[in-house]
């Protein structure tokens, strides 16, 4: 089978004027706990940027995207749970084969038929920002999952994103009261909106705010923009009383960062998640709690914008709108 797909074939950023362009791609031979999936939209953010300039390897061309929404449109083997024509949500790992493109093999195991209230849009957002969220709050801070189940303020740091949209909602259901800091140019609403009880500016005044805010003490401190050396500046003030998570989106020469503070690299994650039956499960496990989230209407819609086609121009486009609008840091391709 022969898909369409978006790529490149070295890693550039956008100021070198260079693009992505269209491939076609001979896909895998479907295995007994494959399917194929045409490809229906799926989620850009701020991880795809940062991996289209650092990526490197054998796996050319580079075709990014973690995952969407998509039909069945051909099974490995027959399965109890999914037909041919299924609507479905799944998470995969990138490479040659990843989902900027009009098909792709998943492992049957890993993805979810979605109900039909659950809009194609908002459930491709979703996808891997809520599969990234559990993993941060379930299992790297090691709070419960469940609902109402945990106690304590949770402290974000450079909130902009849907994966910290995600965090919010996710902590506020396990029962955390959340403060979420943004820089003037972020939208204050919409991180209310998405659940924070507090949202205040990254300023230097940050512990004196929290303390009017009565958020103290911190018990949990999320990183979510390792990137910004000025966001460090805060974080030793509540090392005495919170766990500190810094997240990376991508691996990179280490910075000097205090070894009490744990550390998440969203792009390796990924990539070991599907490397084992116990990641699959997991993956599907994960999924599950994010369809019933939402029919429960318990999650309000990450979407911050929406484009429409697969084709050279509107990837570029897209990953341009994430690196110059802190307000559009997760969005959606619609096939």
């Amino acid at each position: 089978m022969i898909s369409d797909a978006i790529g490149f074939e070295k890693k550039f950023r956008l100021k070198e004027d260079k693009k992505f362009e269209h491939y076609k791609i001979m896909l895998p031979k479907l295995r007994e706990n494959d399917v194929m999936i045409k490809i229906s939209a799926i989620s850009i953010s701020t991880l795809d940027t940062q991996i289209r300039q650092t990526i490197k390897g054998n796996k050319k061309p580079y075709i990014l995207g973690f995952g969407g929404v998509g039909i069945i449109t051909r099974l490995g083997s027959s399965n109890p749970r999914l037909n041919v024509g299924d609507r479905v949500l799944y998470v995969n790992k990138v490479g040659k084969y990843g989902s900027y493109s009009n098909f792709q093999i998943a492992d049957v195991r890993s993805i979810i038929k979605l109900p039909d209230s659950f809009p194609t849009d908002e459930a491709a957002a979703f996808s891997y920002s809520f599969f990234l969220a559990f993993e941060v709050l379930f299992k790297q801070l090691q709070l419960t999952p469940k609902p109402g189940k945990n106690q304590g303020n949770l402290l974000i740091l450079n909130t902009s994103d849907g994966l910290g949209a995600t965090i919010i909602q996710l902590a506020k259901w396990a029962g955390l009261k959340v403060a979420a800091t943004i820089n003037k140019n972020n939208s204050e609403i919409w991180i209310k909106n998405m659940g924070a009880d507090v949202v205040l500016s990254q300023s230097t005044h940050l512990s004196r705010e929290l303390s009017d805010a009565d958020m103290t003490p911190i018990d949990y401190v999320i990183n979510l923009d390792t990137e910004k050396e000025k966001s460090f500046d805060h974080l030793a003030e509540f090392k005495d009383t919170a766990k500190i998570l810094l997240l990376h989106f991508i691996k990179k020469k280490s910075k000097n960062f205090d070894p009490d503070y744990l550390n998440f690299y969203c792009e390796e994650f990924l990539e070991a998640s599907f490397a084992t039956e116990e990641g699959i499960e997991y993956s599907h496990n994960v999924m599950e709690l994010l369809v019933y989230l939402w029919e429960k209407k318990q999650l309000k819609s990450i979407l911050t914008a929406q484009l429409n086609g697969f084709s050279d121009k509107n990837f570029y486009g897209a990953h341009k709108l994430i690196e110059n609008n802190p307000n559009f840091r997760h969005l959606v391709l619609i096939n």
